[in-house]
């Protein structure tokens, strides 16, 4: 049976990263298509000054990390290849995950729990597969010993996700050059870019080699907007209505 293409981003340094990976994937029956990473890091200053919109950034998001413009660069790279090459779907990881045991039959584009199958090329969607704390209790799919839910909570990681076509081109178009960090999911579905939802119990987890990340170690503090009426009473009914009577706390699985 044919597998929907699973990336996984992998600096060309991290070689232990990629031994432990690559022994998980066969151990699940995946064939990788490795991604090499941008690494921000050591990019020359003026190629880097070409893919990045430090003044968009400024205003959106604030200082973004040499490390952090790498990895969305490495994310708009997959993006990119979905676009040119036609690729219908992909699931995208970076190399500091573990997945489950039953990952590997999501992929099969003939089963009919299969995310190629649940999700149409031409439907911009992203399907979190690592665990979000909040979900919607109407309009979940079942799949299989799992549902697909729409989230609540604010929706971050870019560890392991599933992504249509229609959702990698809408994101290409509006994200390069590089003006926000790669995970703010939230944010993109708030600009109308794709549609979210998340797998629950989730079937990614950070592994141990993630609390070393080369990202988080460089992250600046973000300065914290100050909220509208609209906004504060939004977030009024989200905490006296819909939380208590349209959300539900989702498991949280770690193997």
């Amino acid at each position: 049976m044919s597998q929907i293409p699973c990336f996984v981003v992998n600096l060309a340094t991290a070689t232990k990263r990629r031994a432990a990976m690559q022994n998980m994937l066969t151990e699940r029956g995946i064939t990788p298509t490795w991604f090499d990473a941008v690494d921000g890091r050591i990019m020359p200053e003026k190629e880097f000054a070409q893919h990045f919109n430090a003044a968009r950034a400024a205003i959106e998001y604030g200082p973004m990390a040499p490390a952090e413009v790498g990895a969305s660069l490495s994310h708009l790279g997959i993006y990119r290849q979905m676009v040119e090459q036609n690729i219908s779907c992909a699931v995208i990881l970076e190399d500091d995950v573990i997945l489950d045991r039953d990952f590997s039959e999501m992929l099969q584009t003939e089963s009919q729990h299969s995310l190629a199958s649940t999700f149409p090329a031409t439907e911009p969607v992203m399907v979190q597969l690592t665990h979000v704390e909040r979900g919607y209790r109407a309009g979940a799919i079942e799949f299989g010993s799992r549902q697909i839910v729409r989230p609540h909570s604010g929706v971050w990681l870019s560890g392991a996700y599933f992504i249509t076509q229609a959702a990698a081109k809408k994101m290409l178009e509006a994200l390069y050059p590089v003006w926000m960090v790669a995970d703010h999911w939230s944010l993109f579905e708030r600009k109308g870019l794709l549609t979210l939802r998340t797998m629950t119990p989730n079937v990614a987890w950070e592994s141990a080699d993630s609390q070393a990340s080369d990202i988080e170690a460089t992250r600046s503090s973000r300065r914290k907007s100050r909220k509208s009426i609209a906004e504060r009473l939004k977030r009024m009914v989200d905490a006296v209505v819909v939380r208590p009577f349209m959300v539900r706390d989702l498991p949280r699985h770690t193997g």
